[in-house]
This record gives structure tokens, C-alpha cells and sequence, in this order.
């Protein structure tokens, strides 16, 4: 067996490290080609990545021209802990302008994640008046890559 199989996480490990992750590092193509990194709040829902942001972002733009996104979330501090998982997908753009109870439903189950209590329900209002101006994002998956240090 390889280094490379040894330290592959399963799929269980993989969908308990995705929702337990905080942020995620986000790359688009800009117009010349060059990536255009960013990091994002986000879900994962055992199947989907679900973000939202502002539609007049780059990162909106660019998934508007090319759909193709990849995303990665890590954590660990010595080579012995690192973890992490890059994911390729395709980029599903649900704009506030044109659907905002949608995107308000999505922008509550992201929030969820993060906010607990009574500022989740101050969250979501404020949110509320965002929504025409925000866009939901959700990456479906084509391809994992993962690594776990600590099965070496």
C-alpha cells in the first residue's frame, strides 16, 4: 500500500471533517486565467457545498463566465496532525434578485452552522434585507483529494 492510500481519508471521515471545518478557501478563474482565492463560511450537507456572498463579488463573476471551482479547508499545525481535503466541482448560482426566499432559506441553514441563540434570529433578519443583494452558491462535487497526517 502506498503513503498516498494510507493517509486517504474514508468518505465517513471526509463528511465528518467537512462539516466540522469553519472556513473554506475558495478558487475561481478570473477573465486572464489567474485564480482568485478567497475564504468563506460555509456548509457542506453530506453531498453539496452551499455558500453565500455578494452577487457583484468576483468570485460570483467569475463562476458566472466559468462554473468550474475548487475548494480546500485544512487544519493541523505539525506535519504529524495536517489534514485536509481539495474538491473540484461545478458552481450552481442562485441569485437574491431573482429567487430572495430561496437564498434566505439557504443564508438561515448556513447561518446556523455559526450563529446560535438569539443573534441567529438577528442574523437572519438582517440577512432578510440582503437577500436581492446576495447569491447563493452551491458546489457539487466532482473529485475529492484527502490527506490525514496522523495515519502515518
Amino acid at each position: 500500500m502506498s503513503l498516498r492510500d494510507t493517509i486517504r481519508m474514508s468518505k465517513e471521515e471526509i463528511t465528518s471533517f467537512l462539516q466540522n471545518q469553519i472556513s473554506l478557501q475558495i478558487g475561481t478563474i478570473n477573465k486572464d486565467g489567474s485564480p482568485h482565492l478567497t475564504t468563506m463560511w460555509y456548509l457542506y450537507d453530506g453531498d453539496n457545498f452551499i455558500f453565500h456572498t455578494y452577487t457583484k463579488s468576483q468570485k460570483i463573476i467569475n463562476l458566472q463566465r466559468d462554473s468550474r471551482i475548487t475548494v480546500l479547508t485544512e487544519a493541523g499545525s505539525q506535519y504529524s496532525d495536517l489534514k485536509g481535503i481539495i474538491v473540484y466541482g461545478e458552481a450552481e448560482i442562485i441569485s437574491g434578485k431573482d429567487s430572495p426566499e430561496e437564498v434566505v432559506k439557504y443564508m438561515d441553514i448556513v447561518g446556523n452552522k455559526y450563529i446560535k441563540g438569539e443573534d441567529s434570529a438577528q442574523y437572519l433578519e438582517g440577512m432578510k434585507l440582503q437577500a436581492p443583494k446576495r447569491s447563493v452558491v452551491i458546489i457539487k462535487p466532482s473529485k475529492f483529494i484527502s490527506w490525514d497526517h496522523s495515519k502515518i
